[in-house]
């Protein structure tokens, strides 16, 4: 009753198609928020882009210590013989590299052994926590009025709201072993998925910074008594070496737009005065991705015989289970920290 009035037909009649239009670019949505709405890749790409980008930090991490002139000048870093096999093995690569997974540990020798052979029995474990928020609402107003007579004016004001949001978070653990990741997967694998570059708008969808943390593992395995990860700083544990990094990005966009019409009533008629309809939209994505390492009981051993002469420290002998298993273990206690909790 209250829209049928000769104004308000006007505005169904001649503004729909407009409004229908802005109200459709506007609060468009997904039934269950994923990172293809945004980046266009999947949670699966994503998981490849990271995994291809692990290797490919293995690989540039053996390369560059096979192949350094400053390791190779003291003999006990890196020895002549390895030397060369290091520089055979990046020639080799970069004519093609499919050689990479020929290469083995035992191919070398001295301290260049213990080094490969720590970094190739290294266990990786990724954790991903991927959620997404998209808010749609639209909340329309209408104000009536009675012209005439002045003596007794008339006003009716009218609300509604049709607000929606959907949230979706997907959760799930991958693990790797660094020398299976060379040894056993194709450069095929990562040809179309090895991301080079950052993406700071959508962090998730590039380049992460695997790299670091590799390295820093790596050296403070060898040279700074890197433990098991142990929440209890209080109590000692003794265990195979752990290191845990847990990365969070957010990145939330939004808009809104409020059209109105402004009628111009007149006579002793309830009539619309203004009509308006505010559409706000809003997405916020939260990625949290986890990643343990961790070097297997056994394979620990083989850091005794470097650590012993540059720096004081008992042989690590605490149980532990095979690598893979160790770094998830390890990304599951980094996590009952809580060193990070998901805000929506």
């Amino acid at each position: 009753m209250i829209f049928g009035g000769g104004a308000m037909r006007f505005w169904t009649k001649g503004s729909r198609p407009f409004l229908f239009s802005a109200l459709v670019l506007l609060s468009g949505c997904a039934i269950a928020p994923v990172t293809d709405d945004v980046a266009h890749v999947s949670a699966s790409n994503i998981a490849r882009q990271i995994r291809c980008e692990a290797r490919q930090a293995v690989i540039d991490a053996l390369l560059g210590y096979l192949t350094s002139d400053d390791n190779n000048v003291n003999k006990k870093k890196l020895d002549d013989y390895s030397f060369a096999i290091g520089n055979e093995l990046k020639r080799a690569y970069n004519e093609n590299p499919e050689a990479i997974r020929a290469f083995d540990p035992s191919q070398v020798t001295g301290f260049a052994h213990t080094v490969t052979k720590l970094l190739y029995s290294t266990g990786i474990a990724y954790y991903y926590d991927l959620t997404g928020l998209e808010t749609n609402n639209i909340d329309p107003s209408a104000n009536l009025i009675r012209p005439t007579p002045m003596t007794s004016l008339v006003t009716l004001g009218l609300t509604g709201s049709f607000d929606r949001q959907r949230q979706n978070e997907w959760s799930f653990t991958i693990t790797d072993n660094f020398g299976n990741l060379v040894q056993k997967t194709s450069g095929s694998y990562c040809a179309n998925h090895l991301v080079r570059t950052e993406d700071y708008v959508y962090p998730i969808a590039g380049k992460v910074g695997l790299a670091k943390l590799i390295k820093e593992f790596t050296l403070m395995s060898l040279f700074e008594n890197l433990d098991e990860l142990n929440k209890d700083v209080a109590t000692v544990k003794k265990g195979p070496p752990s290191m845990v990094q847990q990365l969070q990005f957010t990145t939330a966009i939004g808009g809104g737009a409020s059209p109105k019409i402004v009628f111009a009533p007149s006579g002793p008629q309830l009539q619309v005065t203004d009509v308006s309809f505010p559409v706000t939209v809003s997405r916020k994505d939260t990625h949290q991705l986890t990643v343990g390492l961790y070097l297997d009981k056994g394979e620990a051993k083989i850091l005794g015989a470097v650590r012993g002469p540059i720096y004081e420290g008992s042989l690590i002998t605490a149980s532990g289970g095979r690598a893979e298993l160790g770094a998830a273990r390890a990304v599951q206690q980094f996590l009952a920290l809580k060193i990070f909790k998901p805000a929506l």
